[in-house]
């Protein structure tokens, strides 16, 4: 007895080590596994599909307006083609007036891979560059305007959601919208409003530039919209219909009106926001603007009546140039991924300019939701919202589903393109970007955020629309709190 135990008591400890050693092996294939460049992005889809929930307290009443219309999609380059436009200088307009301010305002944001809308001046002219475009192969009409765009995704993807949309739509829209949408009549317009969208794709070539993303241009001329003919019977309409959300969009199309017709309609808005109760958040879906005192005029007056806003890289930096605000000038020199701190910094400017606080107890702004081709930032008020890294998570993951037009998150059809070491704001320390934890939270001067790559398709078939699905599905994966400042 005292002989053999020794003996066995080696072997047991030899079987022990072996099998410790073997799954410390096996850790580390494993790890070394899904770190391949082939591996990484289903090693991110695993994390999202294990952290992202829905939140306890859902939306479930919406109000959503006011634009809407048709969105003609064509490809960007064979359009110009078409019209016998050639290549030639770059520059951004404000507005379009002829088919040289199309081709450089075109030219300006496909070298920078940004994605922008102008509105055409000239009625005749831009009803002619739809009909050549209707002309070119395969042309088809889809949802358009961010207001129907973020409805529709809502709609199909919750369809347990009570959603009425109050905007101009026309019979081709009426058709194309999802039927669990309230259209009430005084949304109908007898005629279509048409937006031209005007796609590329990345290592297109226009002249000597070359499209570094893929995204798209956007012109139309716009009656309904630009002049916000329904904004009057969207506030209207919120007295019989009790929403406990409500979305907002198209303040961007006033761009094209003369100062003293944008500002009667945003001092109407201003009012008509201040009547909301304190317990109903609104959300702003802001797109591309080029009049800085337009875009300061929307920061002064409307961003401190709203509950949470939703931009891009285009947007955010063109606000923060216009108000005043941190990395003023890099709306300019954006090429390509925007510098993660600089974004973070301008979000946090935001929350504390026009958010609330105890400072500012009126004050509603509560919540920045940034998105933009490889990552998105939301910044929260922690009282007044909760869910975020699953807010965050969803917007992304939606982000890679829909440009590659499939149902579910496909890692052969998609790539990461966030940087491997980056900054979360100024004065940070520099970071390590780790796959399986893909949402990143962290927290600064009280404010809550949460950081998440997108997984970009790498051939994308559907990017119209997108930062409206972002946005949106993010919301509704975000829960608000309705008595956070009482």
């Amino acid at each position: 007895m005292s002989s053999t135990a020794p003996l066995l008591n080696t072997m047991i400890v030899q079987s022990v080590s072996a099998l410790v050693f073997s799954v410390l092996i096996g850790f580390f294939v494993y790890r070394y596994r899904v770190l391949d460049s082939s591996e990484i992005e289903q090693e991110i889809i695993l994390s999202w599909s294990e952290s992202i929930s829905l939140p306890k307290n859902p939306f479930n009443d919406l109000l959503v307006g006011i634009n809407s219309n048709v969105d003609l999609i064509v490809p960007g380059v064979e359009l110009l083609l078409k019209l016998n436009v050639t290549p030639g200088n770059y520059f951004n307009h404000d507005q379009l007036y002829s088919l040289d301010h199309l081709q450089e305002t075109f030219s300006y944001f496909f070298r920078k891979g940004s994605a922008a809308e102008r509105a055409f001046m000239d009625v005749d002219l831009f009803g002619k560059i739809v009909s050549e475009a209707e002309k070119l192969s395969n042309p088809h009409f889809y949802i358009g305007g961010n207001a129907a765009l973020m409805g529709s995704k809502i709609a199909n993807e919750f369809p347990n959601v009570k959603l009425h949309l109050v905007g101009p739509v026309g019979p081709k829209l009426l058709k194309l919208l999802p039927s669990s949408i309230i259209v009430p009549k005084i949304s109908h317009i007898a005629k279509d409003e048409v937006h031209l969208i005007m796609e590329y794709q990345p290592g297109e070539l226009w002249g000597n530039h070359t499209a570094p993303v893929a995204t798209r241009f956007i012109t139309s001329y716009d009656e309904s919209n630009s002049k916000a003919t329904m904004i009057e019977a969207f506030f209207q309409y919120t007295e019989n219909f009790h929403p406990d959300l409500i979305i907002l969009s198209g303040l961007h199309l006033l761009e094209g009106q003369s100062a003293a017709f944008f500002n009667q309609k945003l001092s109407f808005i201003q009012s008509e926001l201040d009547k909301v109760p304190k317990q109903t958040p609104v959300h702003l879906e802001l797109a591309s603007m080029a009049n800085k005192k337009f875009v300061k005029e929307i920061a002064l007056q409307v961003l401190s009546k709203i509950s949470s806003l939703g931009l891009n890289e285009q947007e955010l930096t063109f606000l923060s140039h216009a108000a005043n605000g941190p990395h003023g000038e890099y709306f300019e020199n954006i090429h390509g991924q925007p510098d993660i701190y600089k974004i973070s910094d301008i979000i946090l400017w935001i929350l504390k300019t026009y958010g609330y606080s105890k400072e500012n107890p009126s004050y509603k702004l509560t919540r920045v939701h940034f998105h933009c081709l490889t990552y998105h930032i939301i910044g929260i008020h922690p009282s007044a919202w909760k869910n975020n890294p699953s807010a965050v998570g969803a917007g992304t993951r939606i982000a890679g589903i829909q440009a590659c037009d499939v149902d579910s998150p496909n890692p052969d059809l998609v790539t990461l393109k966030f940087p491997k070491q980056f900054k979360l704001f100024s004065g940070d320390k520099m970071r390590t970007f780790n796959e399986s934890q893909p949402i990143m939270n962290w927290t600064k001067d009280g404010f809550h955020f949460s950081i998440s790559p997108v997984l970009v398709c790498k051939q994308p078939l559907k990017t119209v629309g997108l930062g409206d699905s972002i946005s949106a599905t993010g919301l509704m994966f975000s829960e608000y709190v309705p008595n956070f400042n009482s």
